[in-house]
């Protein structure tokens, strides 16, 4: 039940997020849905976490303009490496984690455009393109990806829950 507390508390505050807040700010848009997912799979790492990076993906289907799947696709597809990687070299080391955040965020939307390039035959390439995909998601969300984690942590603690000491 509390691990469902913590679920329901980062999906509320991502939802909040990507709605109300980012959507004031036009030049800052990470996809808090995707960090919300990664930091739930680099401590967490049981296999339940694709399960929730599914989720995540789901939420952030629901408010995107991209065809609905793609973005669950693409994190349940990422949940994997990202799964591994926590549980063979992730050791919570913070100073780490904004460049695993901006790495998994360049793969999504890199496999987002793939995954558009080959279903629905959508070409976005530009310039343009890359300078927001830099600019406006990848590194402000390596900027968010300390202060989500510590919310982690302080959930997990006021929880009483032990996310990565679970069996798996």
């Amino acid at each position: 039940m509390r691990v469902t507390t913590a679920l329901v508390v980062f999906s509320l505050l991502s939802l909040w997020a990507e709605t109300y807040l980012l959507g004031l700010l036009t030049w800052f848009g990470p996809n808090l849905f995707l960090l919300s997912a990664l930091v739930f799979i680099l401590h967490w790492r049981g296999p339940e976490v694709h399960f929730v990076a599914l989720l995540f993906g789901l939420l952030a289907d629901s408010y995107s303009s991209i065809p609905f799947g793609l973005y669950a696709m693409a994190m349940l597809i990422l949940s994997f490496p990202a799964r591994w990687y926590a549980i063979k070299i992730f050791q919570e080391a913070l100073i780490t984690l904004p460049v695993l955040a901006g790495v998994f965020s360049l793969a999504c939307n890199g496999l987002i455009y793939l995954l558009l390039y080959l279903l629905v035959d959508e070409n976005r390439f530009s310039l343009f393109w890359l300078n927001d995909l830099f600019g406006r998601d990848a590194l402000p969300l390596a900027a968010l990806s300390i202060p989500f984690y510590l919310l982690l942590l302080f959930l997990e603690d006021r929880l009483d829950i032990r996310l990565a000491e679970r069996k798996f």
